[in-house]
């Protein structure tokens, strides 16, 4: 069970969380050192020196710097969620384990709890809050999930008006149509077929357009498309 007087808890971003399972995956270190980190993670040395801590923290590393039998079980898909679970045990008090405990627990919600008792910034909170949430997750896929955007509750953005736009549209169509010739209905044809109708007669053509938008377009987008249309409508006799 962890120390509920701890004043301090380890935080490692995400990123870097799965980008050393796969490292370890594919071919466990002999020893975690500063060097190894900034190599693997790509990261300057001062960062990677700052993720020591918490890995000894969590178990995953030893005091000789070598991989724990945690640390196993842990890069493996099979054994993450135990691993997960062990490692909250024995980090965590048990009065923020009881409070969020699954799925429904908010990053604001655990951050606050840290806060408040760590007497520390929300920033710092935060951080620590985020690597317990990804501890709960036990998701060894998390990685994959985390990539693909999700909903915030937020109203969605809602597609530029496009009605400053339609009388250019009107405009360019009005100018690819004939005019009509209103000339004496005595001029028409022969007959009485002739009689009423002007010469040179066009018929009329009405036609309906209707664009569907995305909400996503750009106002850029938005005028391209009237540029194109605005080029291709006009009907030519």
């Amino acid at each position: 069970m962890a120390d509920d007087k701890k004043k301090s808890y380890p935080k490692i971003p995400r990123a870097n969380w799965f980008s050393l399972r796969d490292r370890f995956r594919q071919k466990p270190p002999s020893e975690v050192t500063v060097s190894y980190l900034s190599s693997a993670l790509g990261i300057t040395e001062p960062s990677a020196a700052n993720l020591i801590p918490p890995l000894k923290a969590l178990g995953l590393v030893g005091k000789d710097n070598k991989l724990t039998d945690l640390a196993f079980e842990w890069r493996d898909d099979a054994t993450y969620a135990g691993a997960c679970e062990k490692m909250l045990e024995s980090t965590y008090p048990t009065e923020v384990r009881e409070l969020y405990h699954d799925s429904s627990a908010t990053l604001r919600d655990v951050a606050g709890w840290f806060s408040k008792h760590l007497r520390i910034g929300e920033s710092a909170a935060s951080n620590i809050a985020s690597l317990y949430l990804l501890l709960l997750e036990q998701d060894p896929k998390g990685k994959e999930s985390a990539a693909k955007p999700k909903a915030t509750g937020a109203p969605a953005k809602a597609a530029p008006r496009a009605r400053a736009a339609l009388p250019s549209l009107k405009e360019a169509a009005r100018v690819g149509r004939k005019p009509d010739n209103t000339g004496d209905s005595g001029q028409g044809g022969d007959g009485e077929k002739g009689q009423g109708q002007p010469r040179g007669f066009s018929p009329k053509l009405h036609v309906d357009i209707q664009i569907h938008i995305s909400p996503d377009s750009t106002a850029e987008q938005i005028d391209k498309i009237f540029e194109s249309m605005a080029k291709y409508l006009p009907l030519k006799g």
